[in-house]
């Protein structure tokens, strides 16, 4: 397994372990740790299609996770 691999089965399982304890709340949050660890991969191996795809999930995710809390604070 390479490390590519690796990375991919933790960010999956990071998703995975979230969805089952906290359904689809998870998803701003696990977008945002999946793409730092992303963007921690591509750093060390200097992988620059992992990097710009962590970064645009990174963006996602704080905006998913501004929106989130902006309809909770509503309520």
């Amino acid at each position: 397994m390479t490390a590519r691999n690796k990375v991919l089965t933790i960010m999956g399982i990071i998703i995975l372990i979230g969805v089952t304890s906290m359904g689809f709340f998870v998803f701003p949050i696990g977008i945002s740790m999946c793409a730092i660890v992303g963007l921690c991969y591509g750093c060390k191996y200097k992988d620059k299609l992992f990097i710009r795809y962590s970064s645009v999930g990174l963006i996602i995710g704080i905006g998913l996770s501004i929106y989130t809390w902006c309809l909770i604070s509503s309520m």
